[in-house]
């Protein structure tokens, strides 16, 4: 049973957009810092009193990408609680996480837990549920693919979310599919996002996809969601 559910995970900087000088932008900024932006869920009994969340960057091939003044890929930022039973921290940003232009994607690794009864526990990538809790608007996502994943802001996911706003959204059966899917998405990944069958079914599926939409031209870089 998951013991966080962790949604908005995703990787960037704050910039400006023209209306925002802290507009959430994707990709480093230009001096190379990747900030990294996550929401979360207390899914246990007990209260939490620190969240330790280690991250690993990886660059266009798939290779750690090391922060160039710290000189280590993986590093993790404390959150501190309280935070109880069911609770959960919106927008959370470790700014400057990284400096590395190379680097692509983030994918959350563990989270060490400490509660306020002085226990603890880590909790592995595999035993935290990435979907989206009921209730909770994101603005629309791609929860499926965010899910299997793992992130939403890596290459596989930042062409489809391409596809979605630069294809689909342009016809009016793209965009009724499009918000047909963010109707039942949610709650799907909700049920069933969280094991390990629905993520093995769903990636080779996801990967022809996206192999397919690479090949016809849709970029696989950093990517700011168009409204529509």
């Amino acid at each position: 049973m998951a013991r966080l559910q962790v949604w908005d995970f995703t990787m960037g900087h704050k910039g400006y957009d023209g209306n925002s000088i802290d507009a959430w932008m994707s990709g480093p900024n230009s001096a190379g810092g990747v900030s990294v932006k996550f929401s979360f869920k207390n899914l246990t009994e007990k209260t939490i009193k620190y969240a330790h969340f280690w991250f690993t960057p990886y660059n266009a091939v798939n290779d750690e990408a090391p922060c160039s003044i710290k000189g280590k890929a993986t590093d993790g930022v404390r959150y501190t609680g309280p935070l109880a039973p069911g609770e959960m921290s919106f927008g959370n940003i470790w700014e400057n996480a990284w400096y590395n232009s190379t680097i692509r994607n983030v994918r959350l690794i563990k989270v060490y837990i400490e509660y306020m009864d002085g226990t603890d526990e880590s909790v592995m990538a595999s035993d935290i549920d990435f979907s989206v809790p009921e209730g909770v608007s994101t603005g629309g996502c791609c929860v499926v693919a965010t899910c299997v994943y793992g992130s939403y802001d890596c290459p596989e996911v930042w062409t489809l979310r391409r596809f979605r706003d630069e294809t689909l959204a342009s016809t009016w059966y793209g965009r009724a599919f499009i918000r047909t899917y963010y109707a039942i998405g949610p709650t799907i990944v909700k049920w069933f996002g969280g094991t390990t069958w629905f993520k093995n079914m769903w990636k080779p599926v996801l990967d022809k996809m996206v192999s397919k939409l690479n090949s016809n031209g849709v970029e696989d870089t950093p990517y700011n969601d168009r409204p529509w």
